[in-house]
C-alpha cells in the first residue's frame, strides 16, 4: 500500500495487469454482452439489498433482475432466517407479488396456489382434479441465498461453485465493525443510462476525471496544491474486487453551506483520518482520507466513509444500456441541524451523479462508432484495469477466475 499520492506506480505493484491499452469491443458487441450474462451474473453472488429492509417475519422484497430476465423474491421466515425464491408460481409460471410488503403466505392470483413462508406448496384449489399431484414436489424454486455484513446476495446458478464467504474472499472481515445495521437510506436514485455497464462503472473506481468533470461540486475536495489529480491514496487488488482509498485536500475552504453542514454533522467527502473505523477503511491511516471505494465483482460498488456510505448497482440489460441504482445511508438526524447536515450531503452526491451521468451516453456512442479500437489507461485508472481483466478472465475463458 501506499501513502504518498505520487510515489511508487500502481502498475509495479501489480505487473499481471500489464499496462498496454485496453479493446473497446468488450463495450460494444452484443456477442460479448450475451457471455458476460450467461457465465457471470448467471453464476455470481449478487446483492440485491439489506436485512434492514425485511426486519419483521413475513417481511419481503422482489427484485426485478433484468440481467436475467427474471424476478427474485427475498422473505424472512418465521425462524427468521432470510431465503430467496424465483418469484414464479409453479402451477403455470405466473408471478406470485411484486415490490414489497408483509405476507403469511404467498397467493398466485391467476389459480390460488399458494406457498408458505419457506416456499413449502401448502394449497392447491381443487386439488383432487390434479391427478397424482405430490405438493411436495411443487414448492417454490430456491434461489441460493445469504448474508455478508447485512448485505443479502443471492446466486442464479443452481449449484453455485463457492459459497458467499469464499466469493467475497479477503474483503469478508475487513469491513467488521463499520455500523452498516445503525445507518438508514437518507436518498436514492434510479435511471436507465443508455450505456455499457462496464463503462458505467468505470467512472467510480478512478478520480482521474475529478479535477474536471466536477469544477461546479467536489473538484477543490477531492483536489489540492499536493494532489492536483486527486491521486490515490492507496490500493489494493484481490482476485476478482478491488479497493482504494481517495483523497480529501486538507487545504480545502468551505463554503458558507459547507461550514453550516460542517458545524452540526459529518457529511459525505468531509476528511478525517479515519480513527476507530475498521482495519479495511482508510487501512494506512491517512490523515487527508476522504473515503473508500470497495468494488464488488460484478457490478456492485460500496464506497465508506466516516459517518456515511452509499451502494450503488448496475444492472446490464443490453450491451449499450444498464439499470443503475444508488443508495446513500446515513444515521438517522436526531436533530435540525444533523438534518441540515444531511439535507447538504445528498444535494451534493445529487449534484456530483449528475455531472458523472452526463458523459456516459455520448461515450458510449462514440465506442459504437468504431472511431476508437482501444484506449489507454493510467496509473491512476488501475482500479478500471483490474475490473476489466476480471471480466476477460470469466467470459474469455469460459471458466470462473482462479
Amino acid at each position: 500500500m501506499e501513502t504518498a499520492p505520487n510515489s511508487e506506480r500502481w502498475a509495479v505493484r501489480y505487473p499481471e495487469l500489464g499496462t498496454e491499452p485496453l479493446p473497446v469491443g468488450p463495450n460494444t458487441l452484443p456477442e460479448y454482452f450475451e457471455r458476460e450474462r450467461e457465465l457471470i451474473f448467471r453464476r455470481f453472488w449478487l446483492n440485491v439489498g439489506r436485512i434492514e429492509e425485511i426486519p419483521q417475519a413475513g417481511d419481503y422484497i422482489v427484485k426485478e433482475i433484468e440481467t436475467l430476465r427474471t424476478s427474485v423474491v427475498v422473505v424472512r421466515g418465521k425462524d427468521g432466517a432470510i431465503r430467496g425464491f424465483h418469484n414464479v408460481c409453479r402451477h403455470r409460471g405466473n408471478k406470485l407479488t411484486a415490490g414489497s410488503g408483509q405476507a403469511r403466505s404467498f397467493v398466485c392470483g391467476f389459480h390460488g396456489w399458494t406457498y408458505d413462508l419457506r416456499g413449502c406448496l401448502v394449497r392447491v384449489p381443487d386439488e383432487e382434479q390434479f391427478v397424482g399431484l405430490d405438493k411436495m414436489q411443487y414448492g417454490l424454486t430456491p434461489v441460493a441465498t445469504d448474508i455478508w455484513e447485512g448485505f443479502i446476495f443471492v446466486n442464479l446458478d443452481p449449484n453455485p461453485a463457492e459459497t458467499l464467504q469464499e466469493f467475497v474472499g479477503d474483503l469478508f472481515d475487513q469491513f467488521r465493525g463499520y455500523p452498516f445495521d445503525t445507518m438508514r437510506p437518507a436518498v436514492s436514485y434510479f435511471a436507465m443510462v443508455n450505456v455499457n455497464w462496464k463503462i458505467f462503472m468505470e467512472i467510480f473506481q478512478e478520480c482521474y476525471h475529478v479535477a474536471y468533470i466536477h469544477q461546479r461540486s467536489v473538484a477543490e475536495i477531492g483536489t489540492g496544491k499536493d494532489n492536483p489529480f486527486g491521486h490515490l491514496l492507496s490500493v489494493r487488488l484481490y482476485r476478482r474486487h478491488r479497493s482504494a482509498s481517495v483523497y480529501y485536500n486538507p487545504e480545502h475552504r468551505p463554503t458558507a453551506a459547507e461550514t453550516l453542514a460542517f458545524k452540526h454533522g459529518p457529511t459525505i467527502l468531509q476528511g478525517t483520518a479515519g480513527k476507530g473505523l475498521p482495519r479495511g477503511i482508510n487501512p494506512e491511516r491517512s490523515p487527508n482520507w476522504g473515503f473508500e471505494i470497495n468494488g464488488i465483482f460484478p457490478n456492485f460498488i460500496l464506497d465508506l466513509a466516516n459517518g456515511s456510505y452509499w451502494t450503488q448497482n448496475f444492472w446490464p440489460v443490453a450491451a449499450d444500456r444498464t439499470s443503475w441504482e444508488v443508495k446513500l445511508y446515513l444515521e438517522p438526524a436526531t436533530n435540525a441541524g444533523e438534518k441540515i447536515s444531511q439535507e447538504f450531503s445528498k444535494v451534493l452526491m445529487r449534484d456530483a451523479f449528475r455531472e458523472d451521468l452526463s458523459r456516459l451516453e455520448s461515450i458510449q456512442k462514440n465506442m459504437d462508432s468504431g472511431a476508437l479500437t482501444h484506449t489507454p489507461l493510467s496509473d491512476q485508472e488501475i482500479l478500471v484495469r483490474h475490473a476489466y481483466k476480471v471480466v476477460e478472465d470469466v467470459v474469455g475463458t469460459g471458466t470462473p477466475s482462479k
